[in-house]
């Protein structure tokens, strides 16, 4: 794994939390004020969205290309919305998990973690679980978590760890990446590069898969 470069974005939010991006942009939740921001992958801001309305303690952010999914852990929901901000669904998860803290999607289902019951949850789009994956054993504190489509990567502060697995929870390789940043909250692939975010620094980190 090959650290590649980081950008610092405290100017913009200093309490980052989950990342996505649509291949050409990056988008990344912040909880200082409560915003969905957009950046191109030089780290030039394009729009902010604040949400804080909606739910002011967002954590994971994933898009399928068309929609943004985000989950606010205020009201333990999964919330769906255009790329301009208008609200399309709400879907609770309270009573799956109370600590709902990643999102990601490879298109057909929602993967997200709980840090209550240290899982990852799959269901379908409507908000049907479909299976749960116990990953305490491997870190009792899951942040963020993304696809390729073929394998699941996510984020644990416990170990500061990014964990790759395969969508029955076999556990392929763990990344340590504290020696870059601790306390890691969101992460998302573009297929090539791991796009992750770093706490403590306040930055976000580009690094190869390979």
């Amino acid at each position: 794994m090959v650290f590649i470069r980081s950008i610092p974005v405290v100017a913009i939010d200093n309490n980052l939390r989950g990342i996505t991006t649509d291949g050409k942009y990056l988008w990344w939740l912040g909880s200082q004020n409560d915003s969905i921001y957009q950046m191109d992958k030089s780290g030039n801001l394009i729009q902010t969205i604040p949400i804080g309305v909606i739910d002011d303690t967002p954590m994971g952010i994933t898009t399928d290309g068309k929609y943004l999914w985000w989950i606010g852990q205020t009201n333990d929901n999964i919330y769906q919305m255009d790329k301009s901000g208008n609200l399309i669904q709400t879907i609770p998860v309270g009573a799956i998990d109370t600590l709902p803290t990643g999102i990601t999607t490879d298109g057909k289902y929602l993967w997200w973690t709980g840090s209550q019951n240290n899982s990852i949850y799959q269901m379908d789009k409507l908000g049907n679980l479909i299976n749960t994956i116990p990953i305490g054993a491997i870190d009792f504190n899951p942040f963020g978590i993304t696809t390729d489509g073929k394998y699941l990567w996510w984020l644990g502060s416990q170990n500061d760890s990014i964990y790759q697995m395969d969508k029955s929870g076999n556990l392929i390789q763990t990344i340590p990446v504290g020696a870059i940043d601790t306390l890691p909250t969101g992460i998302r692939t573009d297929g090539k590069y791991l796009w992750w975010l770093g706490q403590t620094n306040r930055i976000l980190v580009q690094m190869d898969r390979n």
